[in-house]
């Protein structure tokens, strides 16, 4: 039940991320900005909000605040500078050759037995060719979109791969509201240079003339940004890297799916069709992996014969 209830609420908190950001973005042209925003805010709320924050050591403290922020920051930066050179339809089609990359590498990178039969494969392909599909006619590339959309499925990839071994496999002594706010304060800096690079900092006074409206926008996004910190968080405690970003991308298509049926964008067949079979690889991926944990672990041969041995010898004791 856990599991289930965890990668719900990631997928939702996921969801309405992207939805209120694509309306926040629309009166705020300062994507690097709002994230900045969204980085103080739940910093802010964590250290303000009585939510027991702990940390074991410092060594566990530095293990987790060089690597995983910094992968965090360039996934985030590297997905804005893709937007710039490439179309959304394009980012999601390489974004969800993530799962296949990741589940090549997890085994090494985290230390973890990562099991995978035909089924697994199958479902991942499914997802891949309904993306393909939903974006046949809609894909604008260009040499530096590309160079930007590989970095960012690395940074992604790396990302969680880190993070699961640090949550999971080999866990810091820190708890989920603790690496909550590491990530989001170390991160502020790197992303501190970033905004004063890319010219938004003379643009700042433009948030002053915010509506009402889109004031309570950009403060929903705040408040989502807390959750799905959390959420992420705690449903890789539950899954795998690799199935952490299947949830990720099938969440991109249950957005996709509200805006054909809400919005009524992209309502060709393609879109559709790609969209309806990107839901069923997901689905499809979660039956396989469902059968892979319920499998009975076999019993080494050393062992069955063994308890072989003991068996003959009670038969022989008197009773």
């Amino acid at each position: 039940a856990a599991l289930v209830l965890s990668c719900v609420f990631f997928m939702a908190c996921s969801a309405g991320m992207m939805i209120i950001n694509k309306m926040v973005l629309r009166a705020v042209h300062l994507p690097i900005t709002v994230v900045m925003i969204q980085m103080a805010f739940t910093a802010g709320i964590l250290c303000v909000a009585p939510c027991g924050l702990h940390f074991g050591s410092l060594q566990h403290v530095i293990r987790w605040s060089v690597t995983v922020p910094w992968l965090f920051t360039a996934m985030l930066t590297s997905s804005m500078l893709a937007l710039r050179h490439s179309s959304m339809g394009a980012i999601v089609v390489l974004r969800n050759v993530a799962p296949l990359v990741s589940m090549a590498i997890e085994g090494v990178i985290t230390g973890e037995r990562i099991e995978v039969d035909g089924a697994t494969i199958l479902s991942l392909l499914l997802i891949l060719g309904g993306v393909g599909l939903y974006v046949s006619n809609d894909v604008a590339f260009s040499p530096a979109g590309v160079a930007w959309m590989a970095f960012n499925m690395t940074a992604g990839v790396l990302e969680r791969l880190l993070q699961r071994r640090m949550i999971a496999v080999e866990p810091v002594d820190i708890n989920k509201t603790g690496l909550m706010l590491l990530n989001n304060v170390v991160s502020l800096l790197p992303m501190s240079v970033l905004v004063y690079c890319t010219g938004e900092v003379p643009q700042w006074r433009l948030l002053a003339r915010l509506s009402t409206a889109d004031g309570m926008l950009l403060l929903a996004s705040c408040v989502n940004a807390v959750a799905i910190s959390w959420a992420g968080i705690n449903a890789q405690a539950y899954v795998t890297a690799t199935t952490f970003m299947v949830l990720a991308n099938l969440n991109k298509f249950v957005v996709v799916a509200f805006g054909i049926a809400v919005l009524h964008e992209a309502s060709s067949w393609q879109a559709v069709v790609g969209c309806g079979t990107s839901l069923l690889g997901g689905a499809a991926y979660a039956r396989a992996r469902s059968n892979l944990a319920s499998r009975p672990t076999p019993v080494k041969c050393s062992e069955a014969e063994a308890d072989d041995e003991d068996d003959e010898k009670a038969s022989l004791q008197p009773a």
